[in-house]
């Protein structure tokens, strides 16, 4: 399950979930939602309040929740987590608003806060939970006891504490170096991926003069695919859903049978996958990389 969903599951089963640098939402006491149905529940006016600080700690609580349902490590869990809230935050501070289902949709204000405006009913996505362990215990259920290889044993642990720290530190030097690119290019990125703050009179211009039509691609340009569809009807529908909640998706087709829905990034080349895989995980599963 996504780390989305167990965020709103979380709060529903707790009443109060914490945001690392964002924000506390609470959900109000008089409120009873059972994380675990799979009916939708109309939320009275104010059911969930929402209180912005930038210095909110994180929520050990959620982070367990996570582990728990998830199946994965803490380590991993947190990490999840911590990517989760580290890339809605760049998509705030570009004008994209967080559209959490079943609570409601934040969005960052002028003056530098976020808004929270909560939905009109809750929605919970539910996957099947494995049955693996249930099927282990009943295969393991014997009345004999074979004898253990105390040698086996010893190597096994030893390699599966070695593999543990293995993956422990590779997760520490991918948090590191994502935070030092972050640092560097974020700014950047931002500022030049965002078409609602380029200047339409200048681009009015260069569409109308002859060199627009012969000039050379930027070679920091690149498309993103979302999907693809087979008639236009479609994709309209679904570009017109995206732009409403503040994307810029365009349609594009090439032999007027396919027809891709896509958007356009202006950003270092090495910063394709790390895009894509956002938008992968937010928008489209289906999501790749598509060069001018």
């Amino acid at each position: 399950m996504k780390t989305e969903h167990l965020i709103v599951q979380y709060l529903y089963s707790n009443k109060k979930m914490a945001l690392q640098d964002i924000g506390t939402f609470t959900l109000s006491p008089d409120i009873s939602i059972d994380p675990e149905s799979d009916k939708d529940f109309a939320l009275p006016p104010d059911a969930i309040r929402f209180d912005y600080d930038p210095r909110t700690e994180p929520d050990d609580g959620l982070v367990q929740y996570i582990t728990d349902h998830s199946r994965k490590m803490r380590a991993l869990a947190y990490s999840d987590l911590e990517s989760f809230i580290m890339l809605n935050k760049q998509f705030l501070n570009i004008g994209k608003p967080l559209i959490l289902e079943g609570l409601g949709t934040l969005q960052k204000t002028q003056i530098g806060e976020y808004a929270f405006t909560q939905a009109g009913t809750s929605h919970v996505i539910r996957e099947e939970s494995p049955k693996l362990i249930t099927e282990k215990q009943k295969e393991k259920i014997s009345f004999i006891t074979p004898p253990k290889d105390k040698s086996n044993g010893n190597g096994k642990s030893a390699l599966g504490v070695l593999l543990l720290l293995l993956m422990l530190g590779a997760a520490f030097a991918a948090y590191y170096f994502y935070n030092k690119n972050q640092e560097n290019n974020s700014p950047e990125i931002a500022a030049q991926s965002d078409p609602e703050k380029a200047d339409s009179s200048s681009i009015q211009k260069t569409a109308d003069t002859p060199a627009a039509r012969t000039a050379i691609p930027d070679p920091n340009s690149f498309y993103i695919v979302l999907n693809e569809y087979p008639n236009i009807a479609a994709a309209e529908k679904r570009v017109k859903v995206l732009n409403n909640y503040g994307h810029n998706a365009v349609i594009q087709t090439d032999d007027s049978v396919n027809y891709k829905i896509r958007m356009s990034f202006v950003a270092p080349l090495s910063d394709t996958l790390r895009a894509k895989d956002s938008i992968s995980k937010l928008l489209s599963p289906k999501a790749y990389i598509e060069l001018p």
